[in-house]
């Protein structure tokens, strides 16, 4: 048996067989429907240009969500589109035109064929699993190992996110298209393939144009170099010249461009913000490296309050030494997996850059199956008795998390987070006021599980043809704590969150609360309200208690009012002079589950 299963691993069909089983287990994606981000992508090619100041240039230019002019700035946050919180400077802009221009394509030829855009991101990843797979049998052989290596990958459950949400598809292009420029290298290197000398290059370009992700095929190019090219120093170094050249040019572009981010904490741009990313690196490293070889998951960071992060961070160090030790231990002085580990390792560095999360390992697989199969390939019978025992309680939880459990998990994670997702914002969309109620009439979403999910109403209410409000305003979002409201007079609402405002991780997406910090008395005058911090909270990093004043009663007809009442939203009647009143608050999970 043992025998026929190595035998079947080592067929040179296996690139086909891995890339099948992704599209298999992945099958769920296809009814996932739309989520998120997903509606405002479509409502941005199908409907009549929603053109705002500092927004995209064009259909290449989907990802330029701000670019940073304050004039527009004061503008889109008058009408609401940006909340009344964002930083001024604020920045949100990323050059991935290749991802666009397919966006476009998609949304023009098939805007309702939800099916077709998720079977597209699917049948991506199964060209980056066949990719992956040759890469394997080049530097591990036509073997067994070679071929589990390219199955762990195909099926890791990991992945299951970046898949199932359509607008993640520029990082699975950018994958496949790096993954492809390593396989042509290689060939050039060692063949020698003429022709790998151009395709290199040239893919390693079309991934930069897909995402910024893409550069995470320098690593594993640098790894190359370094451990598995056995020409001389000079071939080597000029062997990546093209490499450096279209990464520069790349590099040009962007900052030209006006691309990159300011002012947010959801992402940070290791270029302008250079101390702020080295300290992002040291702890979001390890859970995301600890997410790729072990457990548990780096989505975990997305649910866990921001003062335990650092419990968080401390056990992906702990796993991280552990694992670490035994992969030294039994690989020390082999190449092949010292390219795996610097690869994987680096590769995850332009990850650092944002909030972890499993969607972020694409590339880090790469690296980490192959350095697995090594592992597992690898004999331990020259240790000594410890050495081997420890080594083996590692081989076999590599065996249950990346062979047992995770082709199993892949489909169901698949589902849930499709399912969860495209039902929480199916919720969001058909709780909201209908259109008689909205007409002509401000909205006010007092608090809602996170900082983006009006703006994703609206697009969706945009695709419909159904009626807009005249303007709306978002004024909290919150996960935690509990959240007091209070009438201070007839124009104003004073609202006090224990747990603090800007808490919740996508509403640092517009301000960095340590950066650009909200202190007593600042005000932020908008056109109809002012917001007003009056306190902090007792360790002085958030506003506890901001009050809006607003230039009409609040009980003026020409507001409607909405809260995020545990599950869906519902119509609010502001509280009455003197009356207090506690807004009911989940974790983030709960209230995506519903």
């Amino acid at each position: 048996m043992k025998a026929k299963l190595a035998k079947f691993l080592a067929h040179r069909y296996v690139p086909l067989f891995a890339a099948l089983c992704a599209i298999v287990l992945l099958a769920p994606a296809l009814w996932s429907g739309m989520m998120m981000d997903d509606h405002v992508h479509k409502m941005m090619f199908t409907q009549s240009r929603l053109v705002y100041p500092g927004g995209p240039r064009g259909d290449w230019d989907l990802f330029r969500f701000f670019d940073g002019d304050p004039a527009a700035l004061d503008q889109v946050m008058n009408t609401g589109l940006w909340p009344w919180w964002t930083a001024k400077g604020f920045r949100l802009s990323f050059f991935r035109p290749l991802a666009s221009l397919w966006h476009w394509l998609d949304y023009r030829l098939f805007p309702d064929a939800h099916w077709f855009l998720h079977l597209e991101s699917i049948l991506i990843f199964a060209v980056a699993a066949f990719f992956a797979s040759v890469l394997y049998r080049r530097l591990l052989g036509a073997t067994a190992w070679a071929g589990l290596a390219a199955l762990m990958f195909a099926v890791d459950d990991a992945h299951s996110m970046v898949i199932a949400w359509i607008a993640n598809r520029h990082s699975i292009l950018a994958t496949a298209c790096g993954i492809a420029a390593l396989v042509a290298h290689d060939k050039a290197r060692r063949d020698p393939w003429k022709l790998g000398l151009f395709l290199g290059p040239f893919a390693f370009a079309l991934a930069l144009l897909s995402s910024e992700n893409g550069v995470s095929t320098l690593p594993y190019l640098l790894a190359y170099a370094l451990f598995l090219d056995r020409a001389p120093l000079r071939s080597r170094i000029v062997s990546l010249l093209p490499y450096a050249a279209v990464f520069m040019v790349w590099a040009v572009i962007y900052k030209l461009g006006g691309y990159g981010t300011w002012g947010g904490a959801f992402y940070i741009d290791p270029l302008r913000q250079t101390i702020d990313y080295a300290r992002a690196v040291v702890q979001r490293l390890p859970v995301l490296l600890t997410g790729q070889l072990a457990a548990p998951p780096a989505d975990l960071w997305m649910m866990v309050p921001p003062e335990k992060t650092a419990g968080l961070v401390g056990m992906g160090f702990g796993i991280l030494l552990v694992v670490g030790a035994a992969l030294v231990v039994v690989l020390r002085g082999n190449r092949t997996a010292a390219f795996f580990a610097m690869g994987m390792t680096l590769s995850v560095l332009p990850a650092c850059a944002t909030w972890p999360g499993d969607r972020n390992l694409l590339f880090a697989g790469l690296g980490g199956f192959g350095l697995v199969a090594q592992f597992l390939s690898t004999s331990r019978q020259h240790l000594g008795r410890p050495a081997r025992v420890f080594g083996g309680i590692i081989a076999g939880m590599f065996v249950v998390l990346h062979i047992v459990v995770a082709p199993l998990l892949l489909p169901l994670r698949t589902h849930a987070i499709g399912s969860m997702l495209h039902h929480y914002t199916e919720r969001a969309i058909q709780s909201f006021p209908d259109d008689a109620a909205l007409a002509g009439k401000t909205v006010v979403v007092v608090n809602a599980p996170d900082g983006i999910i009006t703006n994703i109403v609206i697009a969706a209410r945009m695709n419909a043809g159904r009626t807009l409000p005249d303007s709306f305003r978002v004024l909290m979002s919150a996960v935690q704590g509990a959240i007091t409201l209070a009438r201070v007079d007839d124009h104003t609402l004073s609202m006090t969150m224990s747990a603090g405002h800007l808490h919740e991780p996508t509403s640092t997406v517009f301000r960095d609360p340590k950066r650009a910090s909200l202190r007593v008395g600042d005000r932020v005058v908008l056109r109809g309200m002012v917001a007003e911090i009056m306190s902090l909270t007792p360790d002085g990093r958030l506003p506890e208690r901001v009050d809006f004043h607003f230039d009409k009663q609040l009980d003026d007809p020409s507001f409607v009012w909405v809260f995020w009442d545990e599950r869906l939203f519902s119509r609010l009647e502001p509280p009455k002079a003197g009356e207090k009143r506690v807004l009911p608050v989940l974790p983030y999970g709960e209230a995506i589950g519903g």
